[in-house]
């Protein structure tokens, strides 16, 4: 009877960690450009592309997915980006892609801060309001002295004739604004000590299973991501154009991963190349951007 009893709850236990085994702890959002984008026109054309781009690689500070902009100047002038006028848009919400920085470089050290009358105040010194705090540097100019160099973030970006630049990489997901694109991400502290880091995570699906694949359309899809870049051939924007891409979730992938010998293991990509082999191809060729993240 003991050995019938102990055959059915191994049996219990194998089942059990089957089962758990099957839930995804990683899910893969595969996002495609929506067909009102609008990426050039006869003067610029606009990439985009979306990467995991770590807050603190020395201390292990969370992933979390960023934007990267390459504006193309087609034309045979020069063109004026006005970041302050230009927006990543997470579902209906505009966020301005310009945030007022000012970093100031002393040796082995850098401390970035966000540009207003207390901020400046406390990064070099100084008090009163803006316009008059910074002495007569203008913002996206420098100051150097022998000892610190302080570099103000640009509003304004110029694009030479038949040239490119890459804008500043903008994070999608931050603490706060990540709510923007509904009940999907949060933050979370983890670790311990020193080791502790900010992680952003994405909720379990509890319909998702590890190697399970969801579609959606445009008119479905579970987020939008999008940019608007305005531009001038003029610094006073008398005139201006805009452009506007926008990218929605066409796959949600689950996957799973694990820890051996202390190093997260392959067998997540292993699940991957399984489920959506052409994931790496369709990548590469900018047709699907991906933003992937654990599931807690």
């Amino acid at each position: 009877m003991m050995k019938k009893s102990l055959v059915f709850i191994m049996l219990v236990l194998a089942i059990s960690n089957t089962i758990c085994a099957k839930k995804a702890n990683a899910v893969w959002y595969f996002l495609e450009k929506a067909s009102s984008s609008v990426t050039q026109d006869e003067n610029i054309s606009v990439q985009y592309g979306i990467y995991t781009k770590y807050a603190n690689e020395d201390y292990g500070q969370a992933p979390y997915p960023t934007m990267r902009i390459k504006v193309t100047n087609k034309s045979d002038k020069i063109i004026f980006i006005d970041l302050g006028t230009s927006y990543l848009k997470k579902n209906d919400v505009a966020f301005v892609i310009y945030t007022p920085t000012i970093t100031s470089r002393m040796t082995g050290q850098t401390v970035g801060v966000g540009v207003n009358a207390g901020a400046i105040a406390d990064a070099v010194g100084i008090g009163g309001m803006v316009g008059t705090a910074l002495n007569g540097v203008n913002i996206g100019g420098s100051k150097s002295s022998s000892v610190t160099t302080t570099t103000y973030a640009q509003r304004m970006v110029s694009v030479p004739p038949k040239s490119s630049v890459l804008l500043e990489d903008i994070p999608i997901l931050t603490p706060g604004s990540e709510k923007a694109l509904g009940n999907l991400f949060y933050y979370r502290e983890v670790g311990i000590g020193k080791q502790k880091w900010n992680a952003c995570l994405s909720y379990k699906f509890s319909d998702v299973e590890s190697g399970s694949i969801k579609e959606y359309s445009e008119e479905n899809t579970l987020f939008t991501i999008g940019c608007y870049l305005i531009y001038s051939f003029s610094e006073n924007f008398a005139t201006s154009q805009g452009l506007e891409t926008t990218y929605f979730v066409k796959k949600l992938i689950g996957s799973s991963w694990s820890y051996s010998f202390g190093t997260v293991s392959d067998k997540e990509f292993n699940i991957m190349d399984k489920t959506f082999p052409e994931w790496r191809d369709e990548i590469s060729k900018g047709n699907l951007e991906l933003i992937r993240l654990w599931a807690k």
